[in-house]
């Protein structure tokens, strides 16, 4: 999760100047790695699919999104929030990570969100957020050893009962 310079340079088969040459230090590196992860899987979360689907369809295709992000991302992104409290730059880039996936919550349920108060739809998008959030995942994989199906029903469950209509 968080390699030595050894460990790098064993892996890559650079020395560590070659390597920072292109890096100020191992936090620039961390971040370059971040940022290429999160860039990778950011088209995904900008198809957000047609909003007048059925609910449950929109869900499906938010769950199974979710998941193909966190299970690329949680390794980095444990990092990242392990090295967030020492590098400023870092806790910036976790920041504007939340904003877009923030967004893709609210432009995949926009629908639903509409229907409700402003202070309603900001409370349901966090709850959304933290439920299928790469510690959501970290959690259910991890400490209640849930497979990825598992993962998807509970998801998917837990989505439909919080956007259902009231």
């Amino acid at each position: 999760m968080d390699p030595s310079i050894d460990q790098l340079t064993k892996r890559s088969g650079l020395s560590a100047r070659s390597i920072f040459r292109y890096f100020e230090g191992l936090d620039d590196l961390r971040r370059a790695v971040i940022q290429r992860h999160f860039e990778r899987l950011e088209p995904l979360l900008d198809s957000a699919g047609d909003a007048d689907s059925p609910l449950d369809g929109r869900i499906k295709r938010f769950v199974d999104i979710r998941i193909k992000v966190n299970e690329s991302l949680a390794g980095p992104a444990r990092t990242a929030q392990l090295r967030a409290p020492y590098a400023p730059v870092i806790a910036a880039d976790i920041h504007r990570y939340r904003k877009i996936l923030d967004s893709h919550v609210r432009e995949h349920f926009a629908p639903e969100l509409k229907a409700r108060t402003r202070a309603e739809a900001d409370d349901l998008v966090a709850l959304i957020d933290v439920i299928v959030s790469v510690s959501g995942w970290d959690l259910m994989v991890n400490e209640y050893d849930r497979s990825r199906t598992q993962v998807r029903r509970a998801w998917t469950h837990a989505l439909e009962a919080l956007l259902a209509h009231r």
